[in-house]
């Protein structure tokens, strides 16, 4: 399975669903547009798209033009019935493919908060069988309308908008349910994690949280990553199929 990663900041690589999907035989291909990696053209060579967080915002067209091709590139992967999986950025991105604005939230949140599986989501094949109020990292200030063809997932009480899915494949967090403990490391030595905990050093706050939640996080992830594998290569051998009818 060929997977496009669209890593959208430096700071934020796949992580644990990164890991999750390459141990289970997926090819990753990564471009970091912030870093001068063209955005891919075409959808053609890839079986699906995971696109990642960062510390720009999902609106912000001026300060990001690679947006003006990105988001025709995912409207494509969704059109070919090929699989999306948008993580906190990503989710807003895929809010804007599907028609939806994103705006700044009435607050940043951050840390790991509880949340809560909608009844869809406890039935939803990703999503089935894992906890149904489950502890996810967050770190954003911004949020979005959730899409009118969308399936609310899960949710919050500091942020209604928690995860979504369209159609069959298109799927979308706005919570960072790929973090690891290195990642975690590294965030809490930006200025901006300062900021987002209220200007007080993150790394005791965050060390305790991940001691609670980080592997109930982990397999989260890893769940997640494999069912969304699996609806890939479905995707993938349906096609096959029908181009051979």
């Amino acid at each position: 399975m060929n997977i496009l990663v669209v890593q959208n900041y430096p700071g934020s690589p796949p992580g644990q669903l990164g890991d999750s999907l390459t141990a289970r035989g997926a090819a990753l291909h990564v471009v970091q547009p912030l870093s001068g990696d063209p955005v891919p053209a075409d959808h053609a060579p890839f079986d699906a798209a995971l696109i990642l967080g960062g510390a720009q915002s999902a609106a912000d067209d001026a300060g990001n033009p690679y947006y003006a091709d990105l988001l025709p590139l995912l409207r494509g992967f969704h059109e070919a019935g090929k699989p999306l999986l948008g993580i906190c950025l990503g989710s807003q991105l895929l809010a804007r493919v599907f028609g939806k604005k994103v705006y700044r939230h009435s607050h940043v949140e951050f840390g790991f908060h509880p949340l809560a599986m909608t009844e869809a989501g406890r039935a939803d094949p990703l999503l089935a069988g894992l906890p149904a109020m489950p502890h996810a990292m967050e770190f954003h200030e911004d949020t979005f309308d959730l899409p009118d063809e969308a399936v609310l997932l899960m949710t919050g009480e500091g942020c209604r908008h928690q995860a979504y899915r369209v159609g069959e494949t298109a799927y979308a967090f706005q919570c960072h349910i790929e973090v690891t403990r290195p990642m975690l490391e590294r965030w809490a030595a930006e200025p901006g994690s300062f900021t987002a905990n209220g200007g007080a050093d993150p790394m005791p706050r965050l060390q305790a949280e991940m001691a609670l939640h980080l592997d109930g996080s982990l397999h989260f992830a890893d769940t997640v990553a494999a069912g969304w594998l699996d609806l890939a290569a479905r995707v993938r051998q349906r096609n096959g199929l029908r181009k051979s009818a």
